[in-house]
């Protein structure tokens, strides 16, 4: 039977390399790192900023991968399907804040709560230890509201939530005052006793460390010592254990240290005495791994089409409450659509009056009852012309010409009846857009994102939670737009409401896709604006709602029967000027088309999720 690693190790981490960047611009961050952390035991990270220590406990945890090396956390790889790493078994305190400002203390910790599967009972159990405990104000208080002290403390107290079996914190005392810092070292320690909890903290107060079960002292990617602090600073003969740190990084710069330096002054391999058998559990856990790796796909994939309702239902509660604190903002997106719609019909959907145009009818024409004689269709036309409209009629070509160029007249004008039609399609795809292009690029940039990714929350659950929530924005905008364009300014809907209704829908959901999209690539909320608005002409010129597609040229034109927004045009067009239905191809086409490119513009969001792990 092969041989398991970390039934007594929480973390194990064996030949570890990490680099950013490549060519010449490379930075290696993790050299060889070599790092061991009982199970229950309290490990005290330290090192300067820039040194590695997050980036190590983001692989630790699962949200960086790395480049060679093996880590093990609490019995498996972090990331393997089925293990709760990232997940409920780990807490995670980053160095960043990473808490939604407009939510209030309960709101944050009932979010998280969801999130670990806890019941309301016990997540308000936990909720009044840890406001004791930790010395915050009212659980109501908004976390804008907030001290910075009060603040961090409230970011420890997430972390501290579901008593996980590994706590990983980040600077957790950075602000905190003395006494409450040793409080939180007090309670690190009975937890760490009683519980069998084991934690990893990373901190500037060295000295503080001492009370750690084990420090890592860590300079340039890698450990120069790992020990007790006691044995470090009994070897090392100093009286703190900042000066042993001192003097380590001041030999480590004149090339003095070769290797880590373990207890009693000898290495960490010798110290940890089996590193070798590490290396053979390497090996072994490579075939194990390999030997599984279909059956990890499988999983995955069944994951990936049958995400946690638990935890959609905590994202889309948690997308409804920052919607709910930006009120002002919810209301401009309802009437935004409705407002731009309102505007066209009153600027250019009226017909233009005291205008001088020629017309010019070389037809003869003769009342319906001369038998025989065929009615002329223009005939007709030009009685239902009001010369409040129109007020010049000519019966010569030559003359209209004439009076053009003379500049008495204006000219001709014809107005096509479809454009109205296409204005629906075009407001909702670019609407939904700019709902959630910039849904992840906040999130990410406070920490906020790779929090609940750590919480075990996966990336099709997010985009699920973001859609369903703008998804409910998006019916009230759709039901205003349809409203103000066929109930009050009567654009022609000869066909059935409900394909109307339903092709506006598919194409909104489409143009959300597209901004979740913009949202995963973009890092700066200006590079996804940007993007929001540079896709919006493209697709007005070529998808032939401003002008036909059979005056582009052949190449273009096969440009825009791609676009998402082109075959929906025409199909919307079919239905409200035709009363055409689904029988007929160019409205099967429409919805298709809109159903094919929502798909696959969320596929494309979900590898670019996978691929960056923000």
């Amino acid at each position: 039977m092969e041989e398991e690693i970390g039934y007594d190790q929480a973390v194990e981490v064996a030949h570890l390399n990490k680099s950013y960047g490549s060519g010449k611009n490379k930075l290696k961050v993790l050299d060889n790192m070599q790092m061991r952390v009982a199970t229950g035991a309290i490990y005290g990270l330290l090192g300067p900023s820039g040194c590695g220590k997050t980036t190590l406990l983001r692989c630790i945890i699962g949200r960086l991968s790395w480049e060679s090396g093996t880590i093990v956390t609490l019995g498996k790889k972090p990331g393997t399907i089925g293990h709760p790493v990232p997940g409920s078994s780990v807490g995670y305190m980053p160095q960043e804040l990473a808490l939604f400002q407009d939510f209030t203390i309960s709101e944050t910790l009932s979010y998280f709560g969801r999130l670990h599967k806890m019941t309301s009972k016990r997540v308000k159990e936990r909720m009044t230890f840890l406001l004791d405990f930790l010395h915050l104000p009212d659980k109501g208080r908004l976390i804008r509201q907030l001290s910075g002290g009060q603040q961090r403390r409230t970011s420890f107290a997430i972390a501290l939530l579901q008593e996980p079996q590994l706590l990983i914190l980040d600077e957790p005392t950075v602000g905190v005052d003395p006494l409450l810092r040793q409080r939180i070292w007090e309670h690190l320690l009975d937890i760490a006793h009683s519980s069998n909890i084991t934690i990893i903290i990373t901190t500037h107060y060295v000295e503080e460390a001492r009370q750690a079960h084990m420090v890592g002292l860590m300079r340039n990617g890698r450990l120069l010592a790992e020990c007790s602090p006691e044995e470090l600073i009994e070897k090392h003969n100093l009286p703190t254990l900042e000066d042993v740190f001192l003097e380590l990084c001041e030999r480590d710069q004149i090339g003095d240290i070769e290797q880590n330096e373990g207890c009693a002054g000898i290495s960490t391999q010798v110290c940890y005495h089996d590193w070798f058998v590490i290396s053979i559990n390497q090996i072994n856990f490579k075939s194990r791994e390999a030997r599984e790796l279909r059956q990890q796909q499988a999983k995955r994939l069944k994951k990936f089409f049958f995400p946690s309702a638990s935890n959609v239902l905590a994202l889309f509660i948690k997308n409804l409450t920052i919607l709910r604190r930006q009120i002002g903002f919810l209301l401009f997106e309802f009437m935004l659509p409705a407002m731009q719609i309102v505007m066209f019909c009153l600027c250019i959907g009226r017909d233009p009056f005291n205008l001088n145009v020629a017309v010019v009818n070389n037809e003869t024409c003769h009342p319906p009852p001369v038998p025989l004689i065929p009615f002329a269709a223009s005939c007709a036309f030009l009685q239902h012309i009001d010369s409040h409209y129109i007020n010049d009629f000519q019966h010569r070509y030559n003359e209209a010409r004439e009076s053009v160029e003379s500049g008495d007249n204006w000219g001709v004008i014809s107005i096509g009846s479809n454009f109205t039609q296409d204005l629906m399609i075009r407001i909702t795809f670019f609407m939904a857009t700019g709902l959630t292009a910039m849904s992840f690029v906040l999130e990410r940039k406070q920490g906020l994102l790779d929090r609940s990714f750590v919480a075990g929350v996966t990336n099709m659950e997010v985009m699920i939670g973001h859609i369903s929530t703008q998804f409910l924005v998006m019916l009230v905008q759709v039901s205003l737009l349809l409203v103000f364009a066929i109930a009050v300014f009567h654009v022609v809907a000869e066909g059935s409401l409900v394909l109307v209704v339903l092709l506006t829908l598919f194409q909104g959901l489409v143009g959300m896709a597209l901004g979740l999209l913009i949202s995963t690539i973009c890092i700066e909320e200006t590079s996804a604006i940007q993007c929001a608005l540079g896709s919006v002409y493209p697709n007005m010129l070529l998808s032939g709602i401003i002008w036909p597609l059979e005056s582009m040229p052949m190449n273009l034109r096969y440009v825009s029967y791609c676009l998402p927004m082109t075959y929906a045009a025409e199909a919307m067009r079919c239905i409200l000027a035709r009363g055409w239905g689904l029988t007929y191809m160019p409205v099967w086409r429409g919805f298709l088309m809109s159903i094919g490119w929502g798909w696959i513009l969320m596929a494309l969001s979900a590898i670019a999720l996978a691929i960056r792990k923000f």
